[in-house]
């Protein structure tokens, strides 16, 4: 059973691959502004940045993982793990319930939640729910007489929220595999364009997605070197008013140490953990997302204190990112910890950004 398990996951682990790098695949367009001074562009255009819809499913879930870059596929044991790798749910012990707030960039909101638990030291299943508030947005419509060639219409407020339900395998005492499903919701309200005969109609912009991750970890045994592959949002493509989007999908080859361990400096009381993940995303060319994490909690002391530092490479607008956590964790398993991230931006865009979440071990 373990073995059909294996390669079940190992064969959907690599379909997703094979999907996420065919992303380069020129995505066909449907003419939405018919006649006279609209250019049709000729077939196929390739397009590779800001081709995928849905994007707050890539928002950072918990400020653990905003204060390490993202760097989190091999982190396990945490119940955040059903909105990063889901296969992380296998490691966990006993239950956790955790939530957070982030005020993102361009004045957005976002809550999340949810809840993770190990239910015999194999198989754990987990829930998480995120909504956004995108804030009130004016409408416009064009209108060539105006001096500005457009006039406002009403306001409106976007609708954006999605759950996930994981699971999770520990196939071995090193191996395990999960997979997740979500539910992706976006209301962006309604346009005012013009139809095949050039005639103005008014249209909606809602729709629901569903989407699939799949992800393993895998302890190799030597110096706490720990490997992840995981695929996020897989699903299949939005349609707005003629233009095809894909949710934004990514690919996810992930590398974890104790440095202490890993110099033969072991230590009972401190860990300092290097994570890195190398992610192709959708939209975007490879990024390579680093962290350090350092961990000090000591013997048979209920307390605990993290410290945590990242860097995305290769990104557009992000850049390092910093944080700290507080747990306290009784020889029971119970429990619960804190934890604030800061996120730096690049300037010239955004002004950097703060995470908070909390967690309760039972």
């Amino acid at each position: 059973m373990r073995k059909v398990l294996l390669f079940t996951a190992l064969g959907l682990l690599l379909a997703g691959i094979g999907a996420a790098y065919a992303a380069d695949i020129p995505r066909q367009r449907d003419p939405v502004l018919p006649g006279v001074g609209f250019e049709q562009y000729p077939e196929p255009i390739l397009v590779k940045v800001a081709q995928a819809g849905f994007k707050f499913l890539d928002y950072p879930i918990g400020a653990r993982s905003a204060s390490l870059a993202g760097a989190v596929s091999t982190v396990p044991g945490d119940a955040h793990s059903v909105f990063w790798n889901p296969a992380g749910l296998g490691f966990l012990k006993g239950g956790e319930a955790f939530g957070g707030y982030s005020k993102w960039i361009a004045d957005i909101k976002y809550n999340y939640g949810g809840f993770a638990y190990n239910v015999n030291g194999v198989n754990a299943f987990g829930f998480g729910l995120m909504t956004v508030d995108n804030g009130t947005i004016q409408g416009t419509r064009i209108n060539t007489k105006a001096p500005d060639g457009f006039q406002d219409t009403n306001t409106f407020k976007p609708k954006e929220y999605y759950a996930t339900f994981a699971y999770a395998r520990k196939v071995t005492d090193r191996f395990s595999v999960g997979g997740a499903l979500k539910y992706a919701h976006q209301d962006l309200g309604q346009s005012n364009i013009l139809n095949p005969l050039n005639q103005p109609v008014v249209v909606g912009n809602k729709d629901s997605k569903v989407a699939f991750d799949l992800g393993t970890y895998f302890n190799t045994g030597f110096r706490t070197v720990t490997l992840g592959v995981n695929v996020n949002n897989f699903a299949k493509t939005v349609n707005y008013q003629g233009e095809n989007f894909e949710l934004p999908r990514r690919v996810a080859f992930a590398f974890s140490a104790d440095l202490l361990t890993l110099g033969n400096h072991k230590s009972e009381k401190q860990k300092l953990g290097f994570m890195m993940d190398v992610e192709k995303p959708l939209d975007f060319s490879e990024r390579i997302l680093t962290a350090v994490e350092y961990l000090y909690a000591a013997p048979k002391s209920p307390f605990g204190v993290a410290l945590r530092v990242g860097y995305r490479f290769k990104h557009d607008t992000e850049t390092y990112s910093v944080g700290a956590g507080l747990k306290f964790k009784t020889s029971g398993g119970r429990g619960i910890s804190f934890d604030y991230a800061y996120k730096q931006f690049n300037k010239s865009y955004f002004s950097g950004v703060q995470t908070m979440s909390g967690s309760v071990m039972f």
